[in-house]
């Protein structure tokens, strides 16, 4: 009863269950439970001296440790390497189906309009004018001529 009372004056059962658990992240661990805490604590740096010790005695053991991580290693990095083939054979056949597409243009602007919009390659953007003086004015010539005379594709 003197347990509740004290809560009441707290405010804590007003409280709903998510502003309680808040409230009580920043309050000191009960006695029980810093004992836990304590226990807990002592094991694992049992185990870590005890697997220390293990090791120092039994060289084999460390090697076998040694043989499984690099091994984990190697497995790591050749399914790295699956991963980075899956995605070159994707990015081919999907520059073949592209390479296709602009080839069955009917025309030479539609094919290089096409060009444009479907990149065969996603390239980092290139600020620089790759083509020369004479490259862009037959660029220019091709898409400015609407009836298709300059060249004639069937």
């Amino acid at each position: 009863m003197a347990g509740r009372e004290s809560d009441r004056n707290r405010g804590d059962v007003t409280m709903c269950p998510q502003q309680r658990a808040r409230y009580q992240a920043y309050s000191e661990p009960s006695k029980e439970a810093q004992g836990w805490m304590a226990a807990a604590r002592q094991r694992v740096s049992a185990q870590i001296i005890n697997k220390k010790f293990r090791q120092i005695n039994n060289p084999a053991a460390a090697a076998d440790a040694r043989h499984n991580q690099l091994t984990a290693q190697l497995k790591a990095a050749e399914a790295r390497n699956r991963i980075r083939q899956l995605r070159l054979r994707y990015q081919d056949l999907r520059a073949q189906e592209i390479n296709l597409m602009i080839s069955c243009q009917c025309n030479a602007q539609r094919a290089v309009r096409l060009e444009k919009l479907l990149p065969v390659r996603e390239r980092k953007i290139n600020h620089t004018d790759s083509m020369d003086q004479l490259q862009r004015q037959r660029v220019e010539e091709i898409l400015g001529d609407e009836k298709g005379l300059t060249i004639h594709r069937r």
